[in-house]
């Protein structure tokens, strides 16, 4: 079974210091997670699990070989567009391919500090669509050619993998920051694990709140004791249920509780990373169901 790597280096350009990989079993995981998101939709993906797991390691082991697109250096985009190929050509799962494969981009592109850059649901579908019917030639890749010689990719490259590669570095921009929303509940179940939580939602806003130690004294002046209250520390506007909180409101958040530096690694976790990418293109699974 292949196994997830990080010691592929990066050339500065692209800013991350190693190129990170997804193992076997973080795709089946995100083929979980959208299991279990889909049965609320329209578009329900059966849990029928693996066709072949030889299937699942062909298309992840993609990543690890040389697609010979760069004449030097390396590009974490361009481990994302193996795999991505990789799991739309292999089809492991009996059903979600298409959304498991989209998924599998958007947390390779993450968890190597790459967002998309000003792309649509309908630009993504596109890509996808593309991919599964091998017409990527029809993909615009507006910028590409530039992103391309920048990267130092060969010229000479005008097959599938290279242009989806292409694809990728003309529509997706390198941050070591994150700046999408999480689900409400995720932002629970994070600030648990900083000694905060929020309050039930009332009058339309939910207050933050801060756990406080004071001290204080016993009965009749019997020495004293440390007690921990939480405390209100803001407040925002309630999403409502599973609602995504902003990232500008994830921001203010971090600040009112004294969490020091850029650092957002308190609130993306790789599970409240999951449940973000299933949020924001929950209406993007169900066309995907479809190809």
């Amino acid at each position: 079974m292949v196994k997830a790597k990080s010691s592929v280096k990066a050339p500065a350009s692209s800013g991350p210091i190693s190129i990170q990989l997804l193992s076997e079993a973080r795709v089946l995981e995100l083929h979980r997670a959208l299991v279990v998101f889909s049965s609320t939709t329209e578009a329900t993906i059966k849990d029928l699990g693996l066709r072949e797991e030889q299937l699942l390691e062909g298309a992840v082991s993609r990543q690890f070989q040389s697609t010979g697109l760069l004449l030097e250096g390396s590009d974490p985009r361009e481990k994302t567009a193996a795999l991505l190929q990789g799991l739309l050509d292999e089809l492991p799962f009996y059903d979600g391919n298409a959304q498991t494969a989209l998924l599998a981009t958007l947390m390779h592109l993450d968890i190597n500090d790459f967002a998309p850059n000003q792309v649509s649901h309908d630009d993504l579908y596109r890509l996808i669509s593309a991919m599964i019917a091998h017409e990527t030639h029809l993909l615009p890749l507006k910028g590409a050619k530039a992103a391309s010689r920048k990267a130092g990719v060969k010229a000479t490259q005008e097959d599938e993998l290279s242009r989806v590669f292409q694809w990728l570095m003309a529509n997706t921009r390198w941050s070591d920051h994150r700046e999408y929303p999480i689900p409400l509940p995720e932002l629970k179940r994070l600030l648990n694990g900083l000694d905060a939580d929020i309050g039930d939602p009332e009058a339309g806003q939910i207050q933050v709140l801060k756990a406080d130690a004071q001290t204080e004294k016993r009965f009749l002046g019997l020495g004293s004791k440390t007690v921990s209250r939480l405390v209100p520390v803001m407040s925002f506007p309630d999403p409502g249920g599973d609602g995504l909180v902003s990232a500008n409101l994830l921001r203010d958040i971090q600040k009112a509780l004294k969490l020091t530096g850029n650092d957002d690694k308190p609130f993306y976790d790789w599970g409240a990373k999951i449940q973000s990418f299933l949020r924001q293109y929950q209406t993007l699974w169900p066309r995907l169901a479809k190809l």
